[in-house]
């Protein structure tokens, strides 16, 4: 049976394709719904910051991975709490110098792997509890390639929220994915659509699926779209900078086409 639509459309957080405390073990369903039901959508363009961005940007240099002062501008950025215009500025010089020339996409390697949100403009549009105050608010993940296939199967792409108020449960949202055949710095998003309740990647706990939609109208109509946004074509989700390398390697991301709730949203991301 599915969960309240309200419940549902609170759960999205980045890929739709967009306070009690719990206990630090395994909440059950009904403690992480009613808990998410409870929190207030947002109507306007905000930002997240699920992880110190100076950590990150230590975490980067000490790498050895390419290094500018556009990057160097944008890590500053976000490491201030530097409003959604300085910090979009910063990436709007940073996109240009993108390392795998528009065709971020095309590159499987370089996606392959376990990201963690550094920031996010629209966040609201997805789920309010990365509008939650440190230590409530939970951290915010993406996984492609291998790291998406063990957990949520082939050709997928994960989101993931834990920590905070998940404690050491995690949230994970996946679609089916592939490269657009029209533009290399594009991936399609595709159904199934699939929203579950399980650990965190390699706990070994199964997985509760809450929705499973098959199709994008099915999936928006669950979370309470209105009919032109049922209509609206599949999500775009493109990457405007992706560095190669692992650990401390920058991806940039926005939503082009699709849910029109959550065209325009954009990520900065950092390989774990």
């Amino acid at each position: 049976r599915h969960p309240p639509m309200r419940a549902v459309a609170s759960l999205l957080f980045p890929l739709a394709w967009g306070a009690v405390a719990l206990s630090p073990g395994c909440p059950s369903r009904r403690d992480v719904l009613s808990l998410i039901a409870s929190a207030p959508m947002a109507s306007f363009i905000s930002v997240s910051h699920p992880e110190p961005a100076n950590a990150a940007a230590e975490e980067g240099a000490a790498t050895g991975h390419r290094t500018s002062p556009e990057r160097a501008a944008l890590l500053s950025a976000i490491a201030s709490g530097a409003d959604d215009s300085r910090v979009l500025a910063t990436i709007e010089s940073l996109v240009p110098i993108d390392p795998s020339g528009g065709r971020g996409a095309s590159f499987s390697e370089r996606l392959d792997g376990s990201w963690r949100l550094l920031w996010s403009a629209k966040a609201e549009a997805f789920s309010p509890l990365l509008q939650l105050p440190p230590p409530l608010r939970p951290d915010s993940y993406q996984y492609l390639g291998s790291a998406a296939a063990v957990e949520v199967g082939s050709d997928r792409v994960a989101q993931g929220l834990t920590g905070g108020v998940l404690g050491t449960s995690q949230i994970w949202l996946s679609s089916g994915t592939r490269p657009s055949a029209d533009d290399p710095s594009v991936l399609d998003i595709l159904p199934p659509f699939r929203l579950q309740l399980g650990g965190r990647p390699g706990s070994g706990r199964g997985k509760t699926t809450i929705v499973e939609a098959k199709d994008d109208a099915d999936f928006r109509a669950v979370n309470a779209r209105t009919v032109d946004a049922q209509r609206a074509p599949p999500n775009k989700y493109r990457q405007l900078y992706v560095e190669e390398g692992g650990p401390g390697a920058l991806r940039i991301s926005t939503i082009t086409d699709g849910d029109p709730v959550i065209v325009g949203a954009v990520f900065v991301h950092q390989k774990i």
